[in-house]
């Protein structure tokens, strides 16, 4: 399981070789009410997750609790996990895969993945930072993302699901 942590705002997914002008289209002073990070910002709120347009591509905004995200293969795709509490790092994964399987996706959408190296990082991180960032490899293609929530007396967590479209399974 990969880790990604947050400086406190959202999260974002986007290919490997953006991140660096990702980086440096922030700025120095990223501002939550206007230009890039004040877009990522706007999706903030009720919203599990967005799509922002960047150089052409899609990024992801997912998130904009500043808890850990954990990345788990599952299927086609992934699992994106923000615990909001269990006992266990055990607990919490067995509770996922549960749960991931059944239909508690409060959100969806879509969206094409072009390259196969992806980040998930904080939106205002960027390399030598020290803060993990999850770095994966999924097979280009177009993909469903759903999001919701879901907690029993033991584990509270927010799932992201993404499936591959177009796998061919």
């Amino acid at each position: 399981m990969k880790t990604a942590t947050s400086f406190g705002g959202p999260f974002i997914l986007l290919p490997h070789r953006l991140a660096g002008e990702w980086s440096e289209a922030l700025g120095d002073r990223p501002d939550t009410d206007q230009g890039l990070y004040g877009e990522v910002c706007k999706g903030t709120g009720t919203s599990f997750m967005s799509l922002i347009p960047f150089r052409g591509i899609e990024v992801l905004r997912i998130s904009d609790v500043p808890h850990d995200l954990n990345w788990v293969p599952f299927h086609t795709g992934g699992l994106v996990i923000q615990c909001d509490f269990a006992d266990s790092l055990e607990q919490l994964l067995d509770f996922v895969a549960a749960v991931a399987e059944t239909e508690i996706w409060e959100e969806r959408l879509e969206m094409n993945l072009d390259d196969t190296a992806i980040r998930i990082m904080d939106s205002c991180g960027f390399d030598g930072d020290g803060q993990p960032k999850i770095d994966v490899f999924l097979k280009p293609g177009k993909y469903r993302v759903e999001a919701g929530y879901a907690e029993s007396e033991t584990v509270g967590a927010t799932i992201f699901r993404l499936s591959r479209l177009d796998s061919g399974e």
